[in-house]
């Protein structure tokens, strides 16, 4: 399996898992390769500081972890964070937080930043919902980030290949149909046995990526989801890690 939607690095509010703790999840779960991102990134001011951290940290398993780049697009000098990320420790894509670096996918640096990774070929990963509200320390609830918004992001930008993380059932439903020829999501907070077969049949196949969020959700979940959906080995390969691989050229 390609697991889309993994992160490293520290939480605020609880104790989270190592880089060691990943790969040995990932191989109890039969997970050969994952995207990571800096958990670290979501909170430090300039989110290139944890970008700098992940790669260290990753750099003798990058044969298995895929790094992404948590870029803010609203913060001096992303231009140059992202020309970093990419050319200097090789990032294969990147990740967006408007809900928790507050602008808008409307914004022109946001905008830019599309036509950026669009010209270098490159997926964009949304981060819609991060964490459920009832999960969040009280003071800091974070909302979802608005479903029209990433919708129209992928339409402003249709040679980008748009991943929408952290969707819940029925709200792919409210991106507007039809969806974008370039919109993607993943599993990780699919909750409910039929979920994932009714997207298959709603969505296609080739549209859904399978994604565990790890270490804020525990994997084995995400990967118990695929094992017991009721899908043929096809489906259930490109939803493992088929899409994934086409995803990123692999």
């Amino acid at each position: 399996m390609f697991d889309v939607n993994a992160r490293i690095g520290h939480w605020p509010y609880r104790p989270v898992g190592t880089v060691d703790d990943l790969l040995k999840n990932m191989d109890a779960l039969g997970i050969s390769c994952a995207c990571v991102s800096s958990l670290d990134a979501i909170h430090f001011l300039n989110p290139q500081d944890g970008n700098d951290s992940l790669a260290r940290a990753i750099a003798p398993h990058r044969d298995r972890l895929v790094p992404l780049a948590v870029v803010r697009p609203e913060f001096a000098g992303w231009q140059d964070d992202l020309t970093r990320c990419l050319e200097s420790h090789g990032m294969r894509g990147v990740v967006l937080y408007p809900n928790y670096h507050l602008y808008d996918l409307d914004d022109p640096e946001a905008t830019e930043l599309g036509a950026r990774c669009s010209e270098a070929q490159i997926p964009v990963f949304v981060q819609v919902g991060l964490e459920d509200a009832r999960r969040q320390f009280g003071r800091t609830i974070v909302p979802d980030v608005s479903l029209e918004s990433v919708g129209a992001f992928g339409r402003e930008h249709p040679s980008l290949k748009l991943v929408a993380l952290g969707l819940k059932f029925g709200q792919p439903d409210q991106l507007r149909q039809p969806l974008p020829k370039n919109f993607y999501f993943d599993t990780s907070n699919y909750e409910r046995l039929g979920d994932l077969e009714f997207a298959v049949s709603h969505f296609g196949v080739d549209r859904i990526l399978f994604g565990t969020c790890a270490p804020l959700f525990h994997p084995r979940a995400n990967a118990d989801k695929l094992r017991c959906a009721d899908l043929t080995a096809e489906q259930r390969e490109a939803i493992g890690q088929g899409n994934a691989r086409a995803l990123f050229g692999l």
